[in-house]
């Protein structure tokens, strides 16, 4: 391995750039700028990691981190010449900024010297790093005052601090692989991933997923909010222009498919939600016939009768449970009992999310799929309100439907 020092002072560095691809626009948005660095006398790569490794002290790391940000900025120049619409992405070691660096301006003086607008560039930050928050607060500060766009990488990932994200106001929030890694196979993976695209589309910023590794992985979060994507899949890192090869087909190939992957998916949807629809309004006209103190029988002939139907339930108009709960005994998580307990009568709907809506007027209502407290499973609820003969009053049935784990009709 060739001196930490001669790799800086004789700028023995190389930068690839891997593409940022929007599908909806079909188009390379921007370009993250990665160091390798290069032993001149063996012409051998030296992989990111080995390179930053060498840079033990904090002088040294200042020293890296400005030869590859000076590499990637002289590299880019050239593209944003032909293409002034292209964005760069350029890594800050937030560990170098500190009182003694602050106010150095480096990147704008930077980006200026190479004739690329500021607005052209966005500063990707690992906050877990930084060891001075004020120092990275006045950093931040500064260059998006300057036009800099800000981006906060690897959320998700282990260490990640979501408190920083109120403070830093990210313009991008980069999803680490470790969150994108079969999303499209994992129920609880996606629903973070949904939970920061929700986050981001009411902050005003962008959620750009890295580390894309199949046509699954992408469809899956196109499909949940997520437009810009990062990642072998789409193309592994290369000097300049070659960081693009047959981007365009690749792009119209998997945006096709996923029109017509989701087209089917809402026929499907829309089929399996009125055979679900016919099945609950089915139990409520039956039920309406039903004596107070035969309901419980009636639930349980319908667990039996409807392959779909996990758990059964009647409520009141206040909310209150008024009959046992009825479950599939076989899809019961019997190894977290203590977590997931069937409701008893008595038990306060009043504040459930399938609940409020019925009391504010409407018929019937159906969830978001969501984990059961009764069973432990993934299903979705639908409410359903009838008019119970026996008693005079109305009533309000609620039916667990089983799904699968990746959200889609079991």
């Amino acid at each position: 391995m060739p001196d930490i020092q001669k790799i800086i002072e004789n700028r023995s560095l190389i930068t690839h750039f891997q593409p940022q691809v929007s599908l909806k626009r079909k188009a390379v948005v921007g370009l993250e700028a990665l160091s390798r660095g290069f032993d001149p006398q063996s012409g051998e790569i030296i992989p990111p990691t080995l390179l930053f490794e060498q840079a033990r002290d904090r002088a040294s790391r200042l020293a890296l981190d400005r030869a590859c940000r000076t590499n990637a900025a002289e590299s880019f120049a050239a593209l944003h010449r032909k293409d002034k619409g292209m964005m760069l992405s350029m890594n800050i070691d937030a560990s170098c900024i500190n009182e003694e660096t602050r106010g150095s301006c480096h990147v704008l003086n930077l980006v200026t010297r190479c004739g690329i607008s500021p607005s052209n560039v966005i500063i990707e930050i690992i906050e877990s790093r930084c060891e001075d928050m004020d120092a990275l607060m006045a950093f931040v500060k500064f260059y998006r005052d300057n036009d800099f766009l800000i981006a906060l990488d690897d959320v998700g990932a282990g260490f990640s601090n979501l408190d920083r994200i109120p403070l830093l106001k990210p313009d991008v929030i980069k999803l680490d692989r470790t969150l994108i890694s079969g999303v499209d196979k994992h129920f609880h993976k996606l629903e973070v991933v949904r939970s920061f695209v929700q986050m981001s589309n009411r902050l005003g910023c962008l959620v750009l997923a890295e580390g894309v590794e199949t046509a699954e992985e992408a469809m899956c979060l196109l499909s949940n909010g997520v437009d810009v994507f990062q990642g072998f899949y789409f193309a592994r890192p290369a000097p300049g222009l070659d960081a693009v090869p047959g981007m365009a087909s690749k792009v119209d190939a998997l945006a096709e498919r996923h029109r017509e992957n989701r087209t089917q998916q809402i026929a499907d949807d829309k089929r399996l939600y009125s055979s679900y629809d016919l099945t609950v309004l089915t139990m409520c006209q039956e039920l309406a016939e039903t004596l107070a103190k035969d309901m419980g029988l009636a639930l349980a002939k319908f667990v039996e009768t409807y392959e779909s139907v996990e758990c059964l339930y009647v409520l009141d108009m206040r909310g209150n449970q008024i009959s046992d709960t009825v479950c599939d005994p076989s899809r019961l998580k019997t190894c977290k009992r203590f977590l997931y307990e069937p409701a008893e009568v008595g038990a306060d709907h009043s504040l459930k999310e399938y609940f409020l809506p019925i009391q504010a007027g409407l018929e019937k209502f159906t969830t978001r799929p969501y984990i059961s407290l009764a069973s432990g499973n993934l299903c979705i609820t639908i409410s359903h309100m009838f008019y119970h003969k026996s008693s005079g009053r109305h009533r309000i049935l609620c039916v667990d439907m089983t799904r699968n784990e990746a959200g889609s009709p079991s």
